[in-house]
């Protein structure tokens, strides 16, 4: 979808409730210094409401909106659009959880997807997190590798997971469940792969398990992908887990414990 089309589909959208949620949050203080944020978020909701949900891919988002070259763009080594969905998403949390929002459509992302989801009111958002009040701590990551610089990108990937976690799981101090979050990190050159558990720590039970891999250069953008792989994850983990009573709640983990 051209400028030109993307123009022309913005005003046959003009009286459309949805579309005139997206101008709000366009125009908020959240989104408004951020053009890259805004960009992505008016190419995902023109292609959903002009019914074109078929063609949102990581290829189209990362040709169209940041202006990859298509003769060597490839989604398997180049993750921007990945890194910029994961800030989306965070942006969007970000803008609802502010004053003025009350009743009004909700825009949210799923983890896994690229498409847009919307509701009004209080109806559940596909892909929100939200659960009975948990106790998260995230231990120290593992380093499995003799590649020249792995503790240096390792030790990168904890602070950026922990920054992660933090933003995307609030904390809340009611806590009536624990749970651990091992993460070791296997490096080769050019490939990273992360191993995620989750512990129950009461127990010491393993209740989850998953494996997460990155191809790329080890260095700051790798690492901002990789984090933003297992807060999905996590995130897909407790949705699935929960009923549909306890997802209409507020809020998903409670204190967020780093590590040391």
């Amino acid at each position: 979808m051209n400028s030109n089309a993307s123009a022309s589909a913005a005003t046959s959208l003009a009286g459309d409730q949805r579309w005139q949620a997206v101008q709000h949050v366009l125009t908020s203080s959240t989104f408004a210094k951020a053009p890259r944020m805004s960009a992505l978020l008016s190419f995902l909701m023109l292609r959903k409401l002009s019914g074109m949900e078929d063609t949102i891919t990581e290829y189209a988002i990362g040709i169209e909106v940041f202006r990859r070259d298509a003769r060597d763009y490839d989604t398997t080594i180049d993750p921007v659009v990945r890194v910029q969905m994961g800030r989306l998403r965070e942006r969007l949390a970000q803008y609802y959880a502010g004053p003025g929002v009350a009743g009004t459509p909700r825009i949210a992302i799923p983890p896994g997807s690229y498409v847009p989801v919307v509701t009004v009111g209080e109806c559940r958002v596909a892909g929100d997190v939200a659960a009975t009040a948990a106790h998260l701590r995230l231990a120290p990551l593992r380093t499995l590798a003799q590649v020249g610089g792995a503790e240096v990108f390792v030790s990168g990937l904890e602070e950026e997971l922990a920054l992660r976690l933090f933003q995307r799981f609030p904390p809340r101090r009611a806590a009536p469940a624990e749970y651990r979050v091992e993460v070791s990190v296997r490096l080769e050159p050019g490939h990273a792969r992360a191993s995620i558990r989750l512990i129950d720590a009461g127990t010491e039970a393993l209740v989850w398990l998953r494996q997460r891999d990155r191809r790329g250069a080890l260095d700051m953008q790798l690492q901002e992908a990789l984090a933003a792989d297992i807060c999905d994850e996590l995130r897909d983990y407790f949705t699935a887990a929960l009923p549909a009573s306890d997802v209409m709640s507020s809020s998903f983990f409670g204190e967020l414990e780093l590590p040391s």
